[in-house]
């Protein structure tokens, strides 16, 4: 077996801002996205280098079932092929993520709500479904959180009031000071645990 990086391939960007609706299309799937968080986890700082026989084994997922989603990946700029090996006298090629994380820009999704509605609902339930899986392996485990531990335990909440304009105005200040702090803060460390988080806000139509 040997091994080698793809000639002129550049490294991973810090943030993707995605304004194309190829990306998005390419986004609009669950398993596609699965493959995508997979390949922006760093491992010791570096984003890592997989096949599509490393991603079936991470995901689950087969093979044969993985080729299609990543083309699409692949087409659109999402990741790239990084390092390609011989196997057993088969050219294996190995993929990483374009970016390290990545931005909707707000103006281009109100010009593609269709595509725009169909990543929200990957993204939903791409969250959904890690969190349902943690809850049941917590319940399987029937262990209690110290408290020194409370990062741990998991947090949902959703909540909505008519509030004055004021205090709407206000709220949505408070998120965004958080989330410039997220940006700030939600850097990759080699020593600690994945968090996984899901913001939402909206206000409903104003009618006339």
């Amino acid at each position: 077996m040997s091994e080698s990086q793809a000639a002129d391939v550049a490294g991973p960007v810090a943030v993707r801002i995605i304004e194309d609706v190829e990306s998005l299309r390419a986004m609009a799937d669950t398993t596609r996205l699965a493959i995508l968080y997979a390949l922006m986890e760093p491992q010791h700082g570096d984003l890592p280098v997989m096949s599509a026989k490393d991603l079936a084994g991470r995901l689950g997922e087969s093979q044969t079932k993985l080729y299609r989603h990543i083309r699409q990946l692949e087409a659109a700029g999402l990741i790239k092929v990084a390092a390609t090996r011989m196997v057993s006298g088969i050219q294996e090629q190995r993929y990483q993520a374009s970016q390290r994380d990545f931005a909707f820009g707000d103006g281009f999704l109100r010009e593609h709500v269709d595509e725009s509605e169909a990543v929200l609902h990957a993204l939903i339930s791409t969250f959904r479904d890690g969190f349902l899986s943690a809850f049941r392996a917590a319940d399987r485990e029937r262990e209690e959180v110290p408290a020194e531990e409370a990062f741990r335990r998991r947090k949902l909440f959703s909540g909505n009031a008519t509030v004055s304009l004021t205090k709407a105005a206000e709220l949505r200040r408070r998120l965004d000071e958080f989330s410039d702090w997220l940006s700030e803060n939600m850097v990759e460390e080699q020593a600690g645990i994945r968090v996984n988080l899901l913001i939402g806000y909206y206000t409903d139509p104003v009618e006339d």
